[in-house]
C-alpha cells in the first residue's frame, strides 16, 4: 500500500476512533449523562441544527415536546441542560450578589461578536465591569429626562410623516415606520451622529430588513462560529453584490467604528470637552472612570454601539407592530384604550409626560400584554455557574454546565396565563397580576 493510501487510512481510522470516543463520552461519561433527554440530542449538535437551521428556528417549540416526554429538566444538546418550570426562573437568572454566572461561548457566536460588548461578554466579573457605564445611561431617570427633548420630538416627526401619507392617500408599512422611530431615538441618544431615518422620502426599509436578515443567520452563525469572520473578511464590493443585507450591517459597523475612532482621537486634544459638547453613549463610555483604558479601544466601543442599535431597534419595533395589530384587531380593546386616552389627554397638543402615562391603568395593561406576546428574545438564554452545583429537586446540575430557560415557554404557560394566545389586557387588571412570570428580556444581572 502506498504512503498516501496509508495516510488516508490512518486519518479515517483516527476519525472513527475519535467519533466513537465522543459518542461514548457524551452518552455515558459526561457530567450531565444522568440528565434525561433524547439520545440523539445528547450525542450531537446536528439535532439542534435540523430544527433551528433546516426548519428555521423551530427548536424552541420542539423543546416543549421533549419536556412533555422527559420532564421539566432535559438535556438538549451535548453540553446544555434546559429547564421548563416558571417557579425556578429566579434560581437561574440571579443578581450578582447571589453568585457568579457566565455566558456560554457557543451560543454567543450567534450574534456575530463574542466577548467584546457587555451583552456578549462571557465572564461574570468582566461583564460586571463593562455593564457599569450602561446603568446610568439607560436608567428610568435618564429616560424621563429624554422624553420631552428627544423621544417626543421623534414621535412628533413620525406624526408629521404619517400625515403626509394620509394626504397623499398612500399606505404605510408601519413596521418600517416604527423601525425608523426606534432607530432614530437610540442612535440620536447613543452616538455622536444620529441616523435620521425618518427624514428619508420613504420610510427606510433597508435598515430594518438588514437586521432581520442578520437574525435569520443567527442559528447558522451559532453552529459555524467561523462563518461571520469569513463574511467580514470578504471585500465590501463583493458582499454588496452577494448579500445586500450583510453589506448594510457591515457598512453600519464601519460607520460606528468611524465615530468611535474619531472620538478616541479627540480625547487627546486640549479642547476635547468643547468640541464634543453633544452628549452620547459613545462619549460616556470613552469618558467613563469605571472602565480602564484597555476597554476604551474604538473596536470595543463600536461593539457596544452595535448592541445598542440592534437591541434598541428590533425588540421595540416588534413590540410596537404587534401591539398595534392586536389593538386594531380587537375592537373592545381599541374602544377602551381610546376612551382612557381621550379622558387623560384632553388636549393632544400637550403630550403627557412619562409619569402621566404610567398613571393610565388600561394603557399599562395593554403594554404588559404586548410585552407578554412579543417576548423580547425568543431564544433561550444560557447561564453557567462556574463554582457551584445547581440543584433542581433531586437533580444535581454540575458546575460549568450551560443551563437555560425560554421566555416563550414562560409567557405561554397556561398555569399563569390562561388562554395564552388571546390578547387580553384584562389579565393584568386582576387583584394579583402575574408580573413575576413576565420576563420579555430575562432577569438577573446579566444583559
Amino acid at each position: 500500500m502506498s504512503p498516501p493510501a496509508l495516510l488516508a487510512l490512518a486519518c479515517l481510522a483516527g476519525l472513527i476512533i475519535y467519533t466513537f470516543y465522543c459518542a461514548v463520552w457524551r452518552i455515558y461519561l459526561s457530567p450531565i449523562a444522568h440528565i434525561p433527554g433524547p439520545c440523539f440530542a445528547a450525542l450531537t449538535f446536528w439535532n439542534e441544527f435540523y430544527y433551528d437551521v433546516w426548519l428555521g428556528g423551530k427548536y424552541t417549540w420542539k423543546l416543549l415536546d421533549y419536556h412533555e416526554q422527559y420532564g421539566p429538566v432535559i438535556r438538549i444538546n451535548p453540553h446544555e441542560v434546559h429547564i421548563k418550570d416558571a417557579e425556578f426562573y429566579d434560581e437561574l437568572y440571579i443578581g450578582g450578589s447571589k453568585g457568579k454566572s457566565n455566558k456560554w461561548f457557543w451560543s454567543m457566536r450567534m450574534f456575530g461578536q463574542q466577548d467584546v460588548s457587555a451583552f456578549d461578554t462571557l465572564d461574570h466579573d468582566k461583564h460586571r465591569q463593562r455593564r457599569e457605564p450602561w446603568s446610568p445611561y439607560f436608567s428610568k431617570q435618564s429616560v424621563t429626562r429624554l422624553q420631552p427633548l428627544l423621544i417626543q420630538a421623534v414621535v412628533d416627526k413620525l406624526c408629521l410623516r404619517l400625515r403626509e401619507y394620509q394626504i397623499a392617500g398612500k399606505p404605510v408599512v408601519m413596521t418600517h415606520a416604527f423601525s425608523c422611530v426606534t432607530c432614530d431615538i437610540i442612535s440620536e441618544y447613543s452616538f455622536t451622529e444620529g441616523y435620521n431615518l425618518l427624514e428619508k422620502s420613504d420610510f427606510d426599509s433597508s435598515h430594518y430588513e438588514a437586521w432581520i436578515g442578520l437574525t435569520k443567520m443567527c442559528h447558522v452563525l451559532k453552529q459555524f462560529g467561523w462563518l461571520y469572520p469569513l463574511l467580514d473578511s470578504i471585500p465590501m464590493a463583493i458582499t454588496k453584490w452577494t448579500s445586500p443585507e450583510m453589506y448594510l450591517i457591515l457598512q453600519g459597523q464601519r460607520f460606528l467604528l468611524k465615530q468611535a475612532t474619531e472620538l478616541s482621537k479627540q480625547r487627546g486634544k486640549p479642547d476635547y470637552k468643547e468640541t464634543t459638547s453633544r452628549p452620547s453613549m459613545l462619549k460616556a463610555f470613552m469618558d467613563s472612570p469605571l472602565l480602564p483604558e484597555s476597554e476604551k479601544a474604538p473596536p470595543r466601543i463600536k461593539a457596544e454601539a452595535q448592541t445598542a442599535i440592534g437591541a434598541g431597534t428590533l425588540t421595540t419595533t416588534h413590540a410596537l407592530k404587534a401591539g398595534t395589530y392586536h389593538i386594531l384587531a380587537n375592537p373592545d380593546v381599541l374602544s377602551r384604550l381610546m376612551t382612557e386616552l381621550e379622558e387623560r389627554i384632553p388636549d393632544p397638543s400637550k403630550p403627557p409626560t412619562l409619569k402621566d402615562l404610567e398613571q393610565m391603568p388600561y394603557l399599562q395593561a395593554v403594554m404588559h400584554e404586548t410585552l407578554r406576546i412579543t417576548y423580547g428574545t425568543a431564544h433561550r438564554l444560557q447561564r453557567i455557574f462556574p463554582d457551584r452545583t445547581l440543584q433542581y429537586k433531586d437533580i444535581a446540575i454540575p458546575p460549568g454546565t450551560p443551563i437555560s430557560m425560554s421566555q416563550l415557554h414562560m409567557h405561554e404557560d397556561e398555569r399563569y396565563f390562561p388562554n395564552p394566545y388571546k390578547f387580553d389586557p384584562g389579565r393584568w387588571q386582576v387583584p394579583n397580576p402575574p408580573y413575576k412570570y413576565l420576563v420579555p428580556f430575562g432577569k438577573g444581572s446579566r444583559i
